[in-house]
């Protein structure tokens, strides 16, 4: 079985509150279509170093990972805007190496309301919220 992968549109959230406030318009908004695998083991987004500085994200610092192949340092950046399935949010961003795909984790699920159906390898809308988009504060 292959995983899970999921369109997601990653922006640069700094260009958004920008053309938000009026500063620059829409096409100046520095954005790509990412095919990410889900990783529901992972906290975070996690995208390749050159889509990184594409997306003009500022490196803001690093941290050890844990992976199956030993403990890394890897670079944490800027925060995104992130839409899939037209629920947006925000998250950090993770560099990764390029032999990697690129991962979207478990807390970018839990903020959008969204699930792995595991029946039809989907990413999905919560189906306990009722299509609605919820979030649970308990």
């Amino acid at each position: 079985m292959g995983g899970t992968f999921v369109d997601v549109l990653v922006e640069n959230y700094n260009d958004v509150a920008l053309r938000e406030a009026g500063h620059v318009p829409r096409k100046r908004i520095r954005k790509e279509n990412v095919k990410a695998l889900v990783d529901t083991g992972s906290p975070m987004l996690c995208l390749h170093k050159a889509m990184i500085a594409k997306l003009g994200l500022r490196f803001g610092r690093s941290a050890t990972v844990r992976t199956a192949g030993g403990d890394f340092q890897r670079g944490i950046y800027d925060v995104a805007r992130i839409t899939i399935l037209g629920r947006p949010c925000f998250a950090q961003v993770m560099e990764i190496p390029d032999t990697v795909p690129p991962l979207l984790g478990y807390i970018a699920l839990e903020n959008l309301d969204l699930v792995v159906d595991a029946k039809s390898n989907k990413v999905i809308p919560n189906p306990e919220s009722g299509g609605k988009y919820m979030l649970d504060l308990l």
